[in-house]
């Protein structure tokens, strides 16, 4: 809880903020985003290795196959070259969605959080079903 507060405190300055110190929930929520990366990763290279024993399964046990050793060794290897080529392509793709994600964060994020219910909030309730057309008018 410190080191949000001192995160929060640091990103926006140390003077007290009248509204929200929105720098300071970006970059809380940024650093978050970004210990992302590892998970996302890890992901990646999980479903390339399932990939790969699926193929080598799928040799396996193609029967016509068997009948060209040749072939099937080309076989095998223009499909693991072309998983390794899809796999550097999507942990590029990945990273770049935790980026885009990163660097996208709008006041409509914040207004969606849901409510504190130790606090008597309902977090079933969005706060726009609170101030709808009506209430506003």
């Amino acid at each position: 809880m410190e080191n949000v507060r001192k995160l929060i405190t640091e990103a926006d300055g140390y003077q007290p903020h009248l509204i929200a110190p929105e720098q300071g929930y970006r970059r809380l929520i940024e650093s978050c985003l970004i210990s992302i990366r590892g998970p996302v990763e890890a992901a990646v290279d999980a479903v390339h290795s399932i990939l790969k024993e699926l193929v080598h399964k799928a040799i396996n046990e193609t029967h016509e196959l068997k009948q060209f050793p040749t072939l099937r060794v080309e076989v095998g290897n223009a499909a693991f070259e072309s998983l390794d080529r899809m796999r550097d392509e999507s942990k590029k793709n990945t990273l770049k969605l935790v980026d885009m994600e990163c660097s996208y964060l709008t006041v409509d994020f914040f207004r969606k959080l849901p409510w504190d219910v130790e606090k008597g909030g309902n977090p079933s309730h969005s706060i726009f079903d609170r101030y709808n057309d009506s209430y506003l008018r």
